[in-house]
């Protein structure tokens, strides 16, 4: 039977240990409120140590669950996140009683906000549910604004902005409504993070000054110092190395002053950060091994752990000592993924794609910083989409400068091959864009198709130029330029395998084609692909012995001279795309001496221009 109020104070009347126990409760808050956190938990742990050794009785459930609640607290500020969950899973056993309902709820949010620093996400979202429902149910509004802001923090964590930016939405209407300042600007500096995260970094440090101002109102002290912790990380997005150096080194001195261990933990992953941005990898390096310390010490596994991880290997990458840089990302990745945490697993792509930039391994990095990219672009993080997009331009425009030197020597041989190639790389790309293929498999095609006229080259200009009707071992010269492009190609190292597809651009689904003979789904989809956009421009275009056919007899041609050559659905696609009007400006064209990167320029997937109706089925088997 729970014990009343009332029996309570009668129960304490004339007997000396509850005045010691209520004394030293009275102690270890006062000592928690000046930031004493050890002597706060040493009298603590001798008032509980008093009540069991001394088979003191049970003078209240309110005195024993205010112990167990305040040594969690200390313990948590301490840093020792699994001590002091234990401390509040304590309390819930006596909280069943319908009169602490409102307690149960606030245990539930401080062991959901503890498992969510331990990089417990999924876990810490039921905690945070399991608040939320009970407050909803009490019609608590400030529990309820709480949390939701709890639930936003770990929505960040797991980059569902949305999610995050809703459940802030409400908490900061209700904090407005309630006239809870404080609140209020918590909920801000929270909203400022997500700006912060989506590289909207003026509209987050407008949060983070609601905040501020706030705080120093109300002589908030400890955010106040995380605010500026937190304004520190967006000066250092914007480059201003000087300004956030002042507020994260402010910011370190407030969190050294009151023993704040979580905040000195984030302001020393924050000044590696900046020193590496600033290429001093000796003073990272100092900040570095201090966060790493106290999280081993600690024995978490968390977002923080990921993100040191990160960082040793940027500054790895930095003293050239790339195996160890590589050993960093791969365990902060897979901490990651075991963590569910989607925009770190984004910013670790990118890292390991500059790494393999430097290495000169570029497949790679392109695969890495593609994968970035999408992850980025997903979580509507603009900013660092954009960041990433950059560095992806200027691996591809190594690419693309290898494209143009070959395509330049196309030129001075033959101009029509050279316009050729332009006309059926930008067919190719917006008949795979048509089809709903992968970006990666677009750019593929569109590669493959830039060249796969390349072993023209070799081909002696008596035969190539030909005006009149080619003699049969002259075509068998000709039938030879898929082989000689694959072998002029095959001392350079490309991030898109098309070399099948030059290879067998020639092929045709009856078999009949060259030089493998291959049919059906044999042919590669992307060599089947160019085919079709080979032989369109070829029939579209004018040539030295005939005029250009117009796109309806070219059509014509394909569709019934030429039966049984060319995929079915890649053929209606071309049919549809014509029809629709979508190849106008590309047909028998004129084209630049700069159309590779304009091309190149519209191969990332955009299905709202390209996709047309039709009845066809989807196109079967990969690239």
């Amino acid at each position: 039977m729970n014990e009343t109020p009332e029996r309570y104070e009668l129960d304490l009347s004339g007997n000396k240990w509850a005045s010691t126990l209520s004394n030293l409760l009275e102690l270890a808050r006062k000592a928690a409120d000046n930031f004493n956190y050890e002597r706060a938990l040493r009298h603590l742990n001798t008032m509980e140590e008093l009540w069991l050794s001394k088979a003191l009785p049970h003078y209240s459930l309110e005195l024993k669950i205010n112990m167990h609640h305040e040594k969690g607290r200390v313990l948590s500020k301490l840093g020792r996140y699994a001590e002091a969950i234990a401390e509040y899973e304590k309390i819930l056993p006596i909280c069943h009683d319908k009169r602490f309902q409102p307690r149960r709820a606030e245990i539930f949010l401080e062991i959901g906000q503890l498992q969510a620093k331990s990089g417990e996400l999924d876990r810490a979202l039921g905690q945070l549910h399991r608040a939320l429902g009970l407050y909803r149910r009490l019609n608590d509004p400030l529990g309820i604004c709480k949390s939701l802001r709890n639930l936003g923090v770990i929505y960040i964590e797991l980059g569902d902005f949305e999610d995050a930016e809703l459940a802030y939405g409400e908490a900061i209407q209700i904090a407005s409504d309630e006239k809870q300042n404080m609140l209020y600007a918590d909920l801000y500096n929270n909203l400022g993070a997500i700006k912060n995260m989506k590289g909207d970094w003026t509209a987050a440090l407008d949060c983070y000054n609601i905040a501020r101002e706030v705080y120093e109102k109300e002589g908030e002290v400890r955010k106040n110092a995380y605010t500026l912790n937190n304004i520190g990380i967006t000066l250092l997005e914007l480059g201003q190395f000087d300004s956030s150096l002042k507020s994260f080194i402010s910011s370190l001195q407030v969190a050294d002053t009151i023993k704040d261990a979580s905040l000195s933990l984030i302001l020393n992953i924050n000044l590696t950060d900046l020193y590496l941005k600033r290429h001093e990898p000796e003073e990272a390096k100092i900040y570095c091994q201090n966060a790493v310390r106290y999280l081993e010490a600690e024995r978490l596994r968390n977002g923080q752990l990921v993100e040191i991880r990160k960082l040793a290997g940027k500054i790895a990458v930095m003293e050239k000592d790339f195996q160890t840089a590589q050993e960093n990302f791969s365990r902060a990745m897979s901490l990651a993924e075991e963590l569910g945490l989607q925009f770190s697993q984004a910013e670790i792509l990118y890292e390991q794609g500059q790494l393999f930039v430097e290495t000169d391994r570029h497949m790679e990095a392109l695969q890495s910083l593609e994968k970035s990219l999408r992850i980025f672009a997903q979580l509507n993080a603009s900013g660092r989409a954009e960041k990433t997009e950059n560095l992806i331009d200027s691996i591809e425009g190594l690419y693309l400068r290898v494209f143009e030197a070959m395509a330049f020597s196309v030129d001075q041989k033959d101009p029509y091959t050279k316009g050729h190639s332009d006309r059926v790389a930008h067919l190719s790309l917006v008949l795979a864009q048509a089809l709903n293929l992968p970006e990666i498999d677009i750019k593929t095609i569109a590669a493959g198709a830039l060249l796969h006229d390349i072993g023209k080259l070799d081909i002696p200009d008596d035969i190539l130029k030909k005006t009149g009707k080619l003699l049969p071992e002259e075509f068998e010269q000709i039938k030879r330029h898929p082989d000689l492009g694959v072998q002029r190609l095959s001392g350079v190292r490309f991030p898109w395998d098309f070399m099948a597809l030059i290879r067998h651009h020639h092929e045709q689904i009856n078999g009949h084609g060259y030089p493998g003979g291959l049919s059906g789904e044999t042919i590669p989809l992307g060599a089947r692909i160019v085919s079709v956009a080979d032989v369109f421009d070829a029939l579209t275009s004018e040539r030295p012995y005939r005029a250009a056919f117009d796109p309806a007899r070219a059509l014509k041609v394909m569709s019934e001279e030429m039966n049984g050559a060319f995929d079915p659905v890649i053929l209606d696609t071309l049919i549809s795309l014509v029809r629709a009007g979508q190849l106008d400006h590309i047909i028998n064209r004129q084209t630049r001496p700069d159309e590779l990167i304009h091309i190149w320029a519209q191969c990332r997937f955009r299905p709202e221009q390209t996709t047309v109706d039709s009845d066809s089925a989807p196109v079967p088997s990969s690239i």
